[in-house]
């Protein structure tokens, strides 16, 4: 039995030297590196206990959802400090990983859906 542990490609295009592939991973790694520069206040979290128990076993990005439609759509669970504003690290968080996404890949349409899931003290 043989398995293959081929990436999901997400994006493919044609460059100036040959074909550029962007893997679900990269993808998600882009936004973790984003959200590393915003500030010790958020972190990325599991949705619920079972996910939580096998991200001990897994990267952080795995928390990180990435789904494509008319505009690339990012669900990003996340535990946040208590006292932060969340409608204002929402915004901060949007920008941030815009800029990554648009200086890095290129891509300007996407979208992000930003779900709490914990309250750090």
């Amino acid at each position: 039995m043989s398995f293959d542990f081929q990436e999901v490609i997400w994006m493919k295009f044609q460059g100036t030297c040959g074909d550029i592939e962007i893997t679900d991973k990269a993808m998600k790694k882009i936004v973790f590196y984003a959200l590393q520069e915003l500030s010790q206040t958020v972190s990325v979290s599991a949705k619920n206990w079972l996910e939580k128990f096998l991200s001990n076993f897994v990267s952080e990005e795995s928390n990180i959802k990435i789904t494509e439609g008319e505009l690339l759509v990012i669900d990003l669970y996340i535990s946040v400090e208590y006292g932060i504003n969340v409608p204002s690290l929402y915004s901060q968080i949007l920008d941030k990983i815009r800029d990554y996404f648009k200086q890095h890949m290129g891509i300007e349409s996407l979208d992000l859906n930003l779900h709490v899931v914990d309250v750090k003290q």
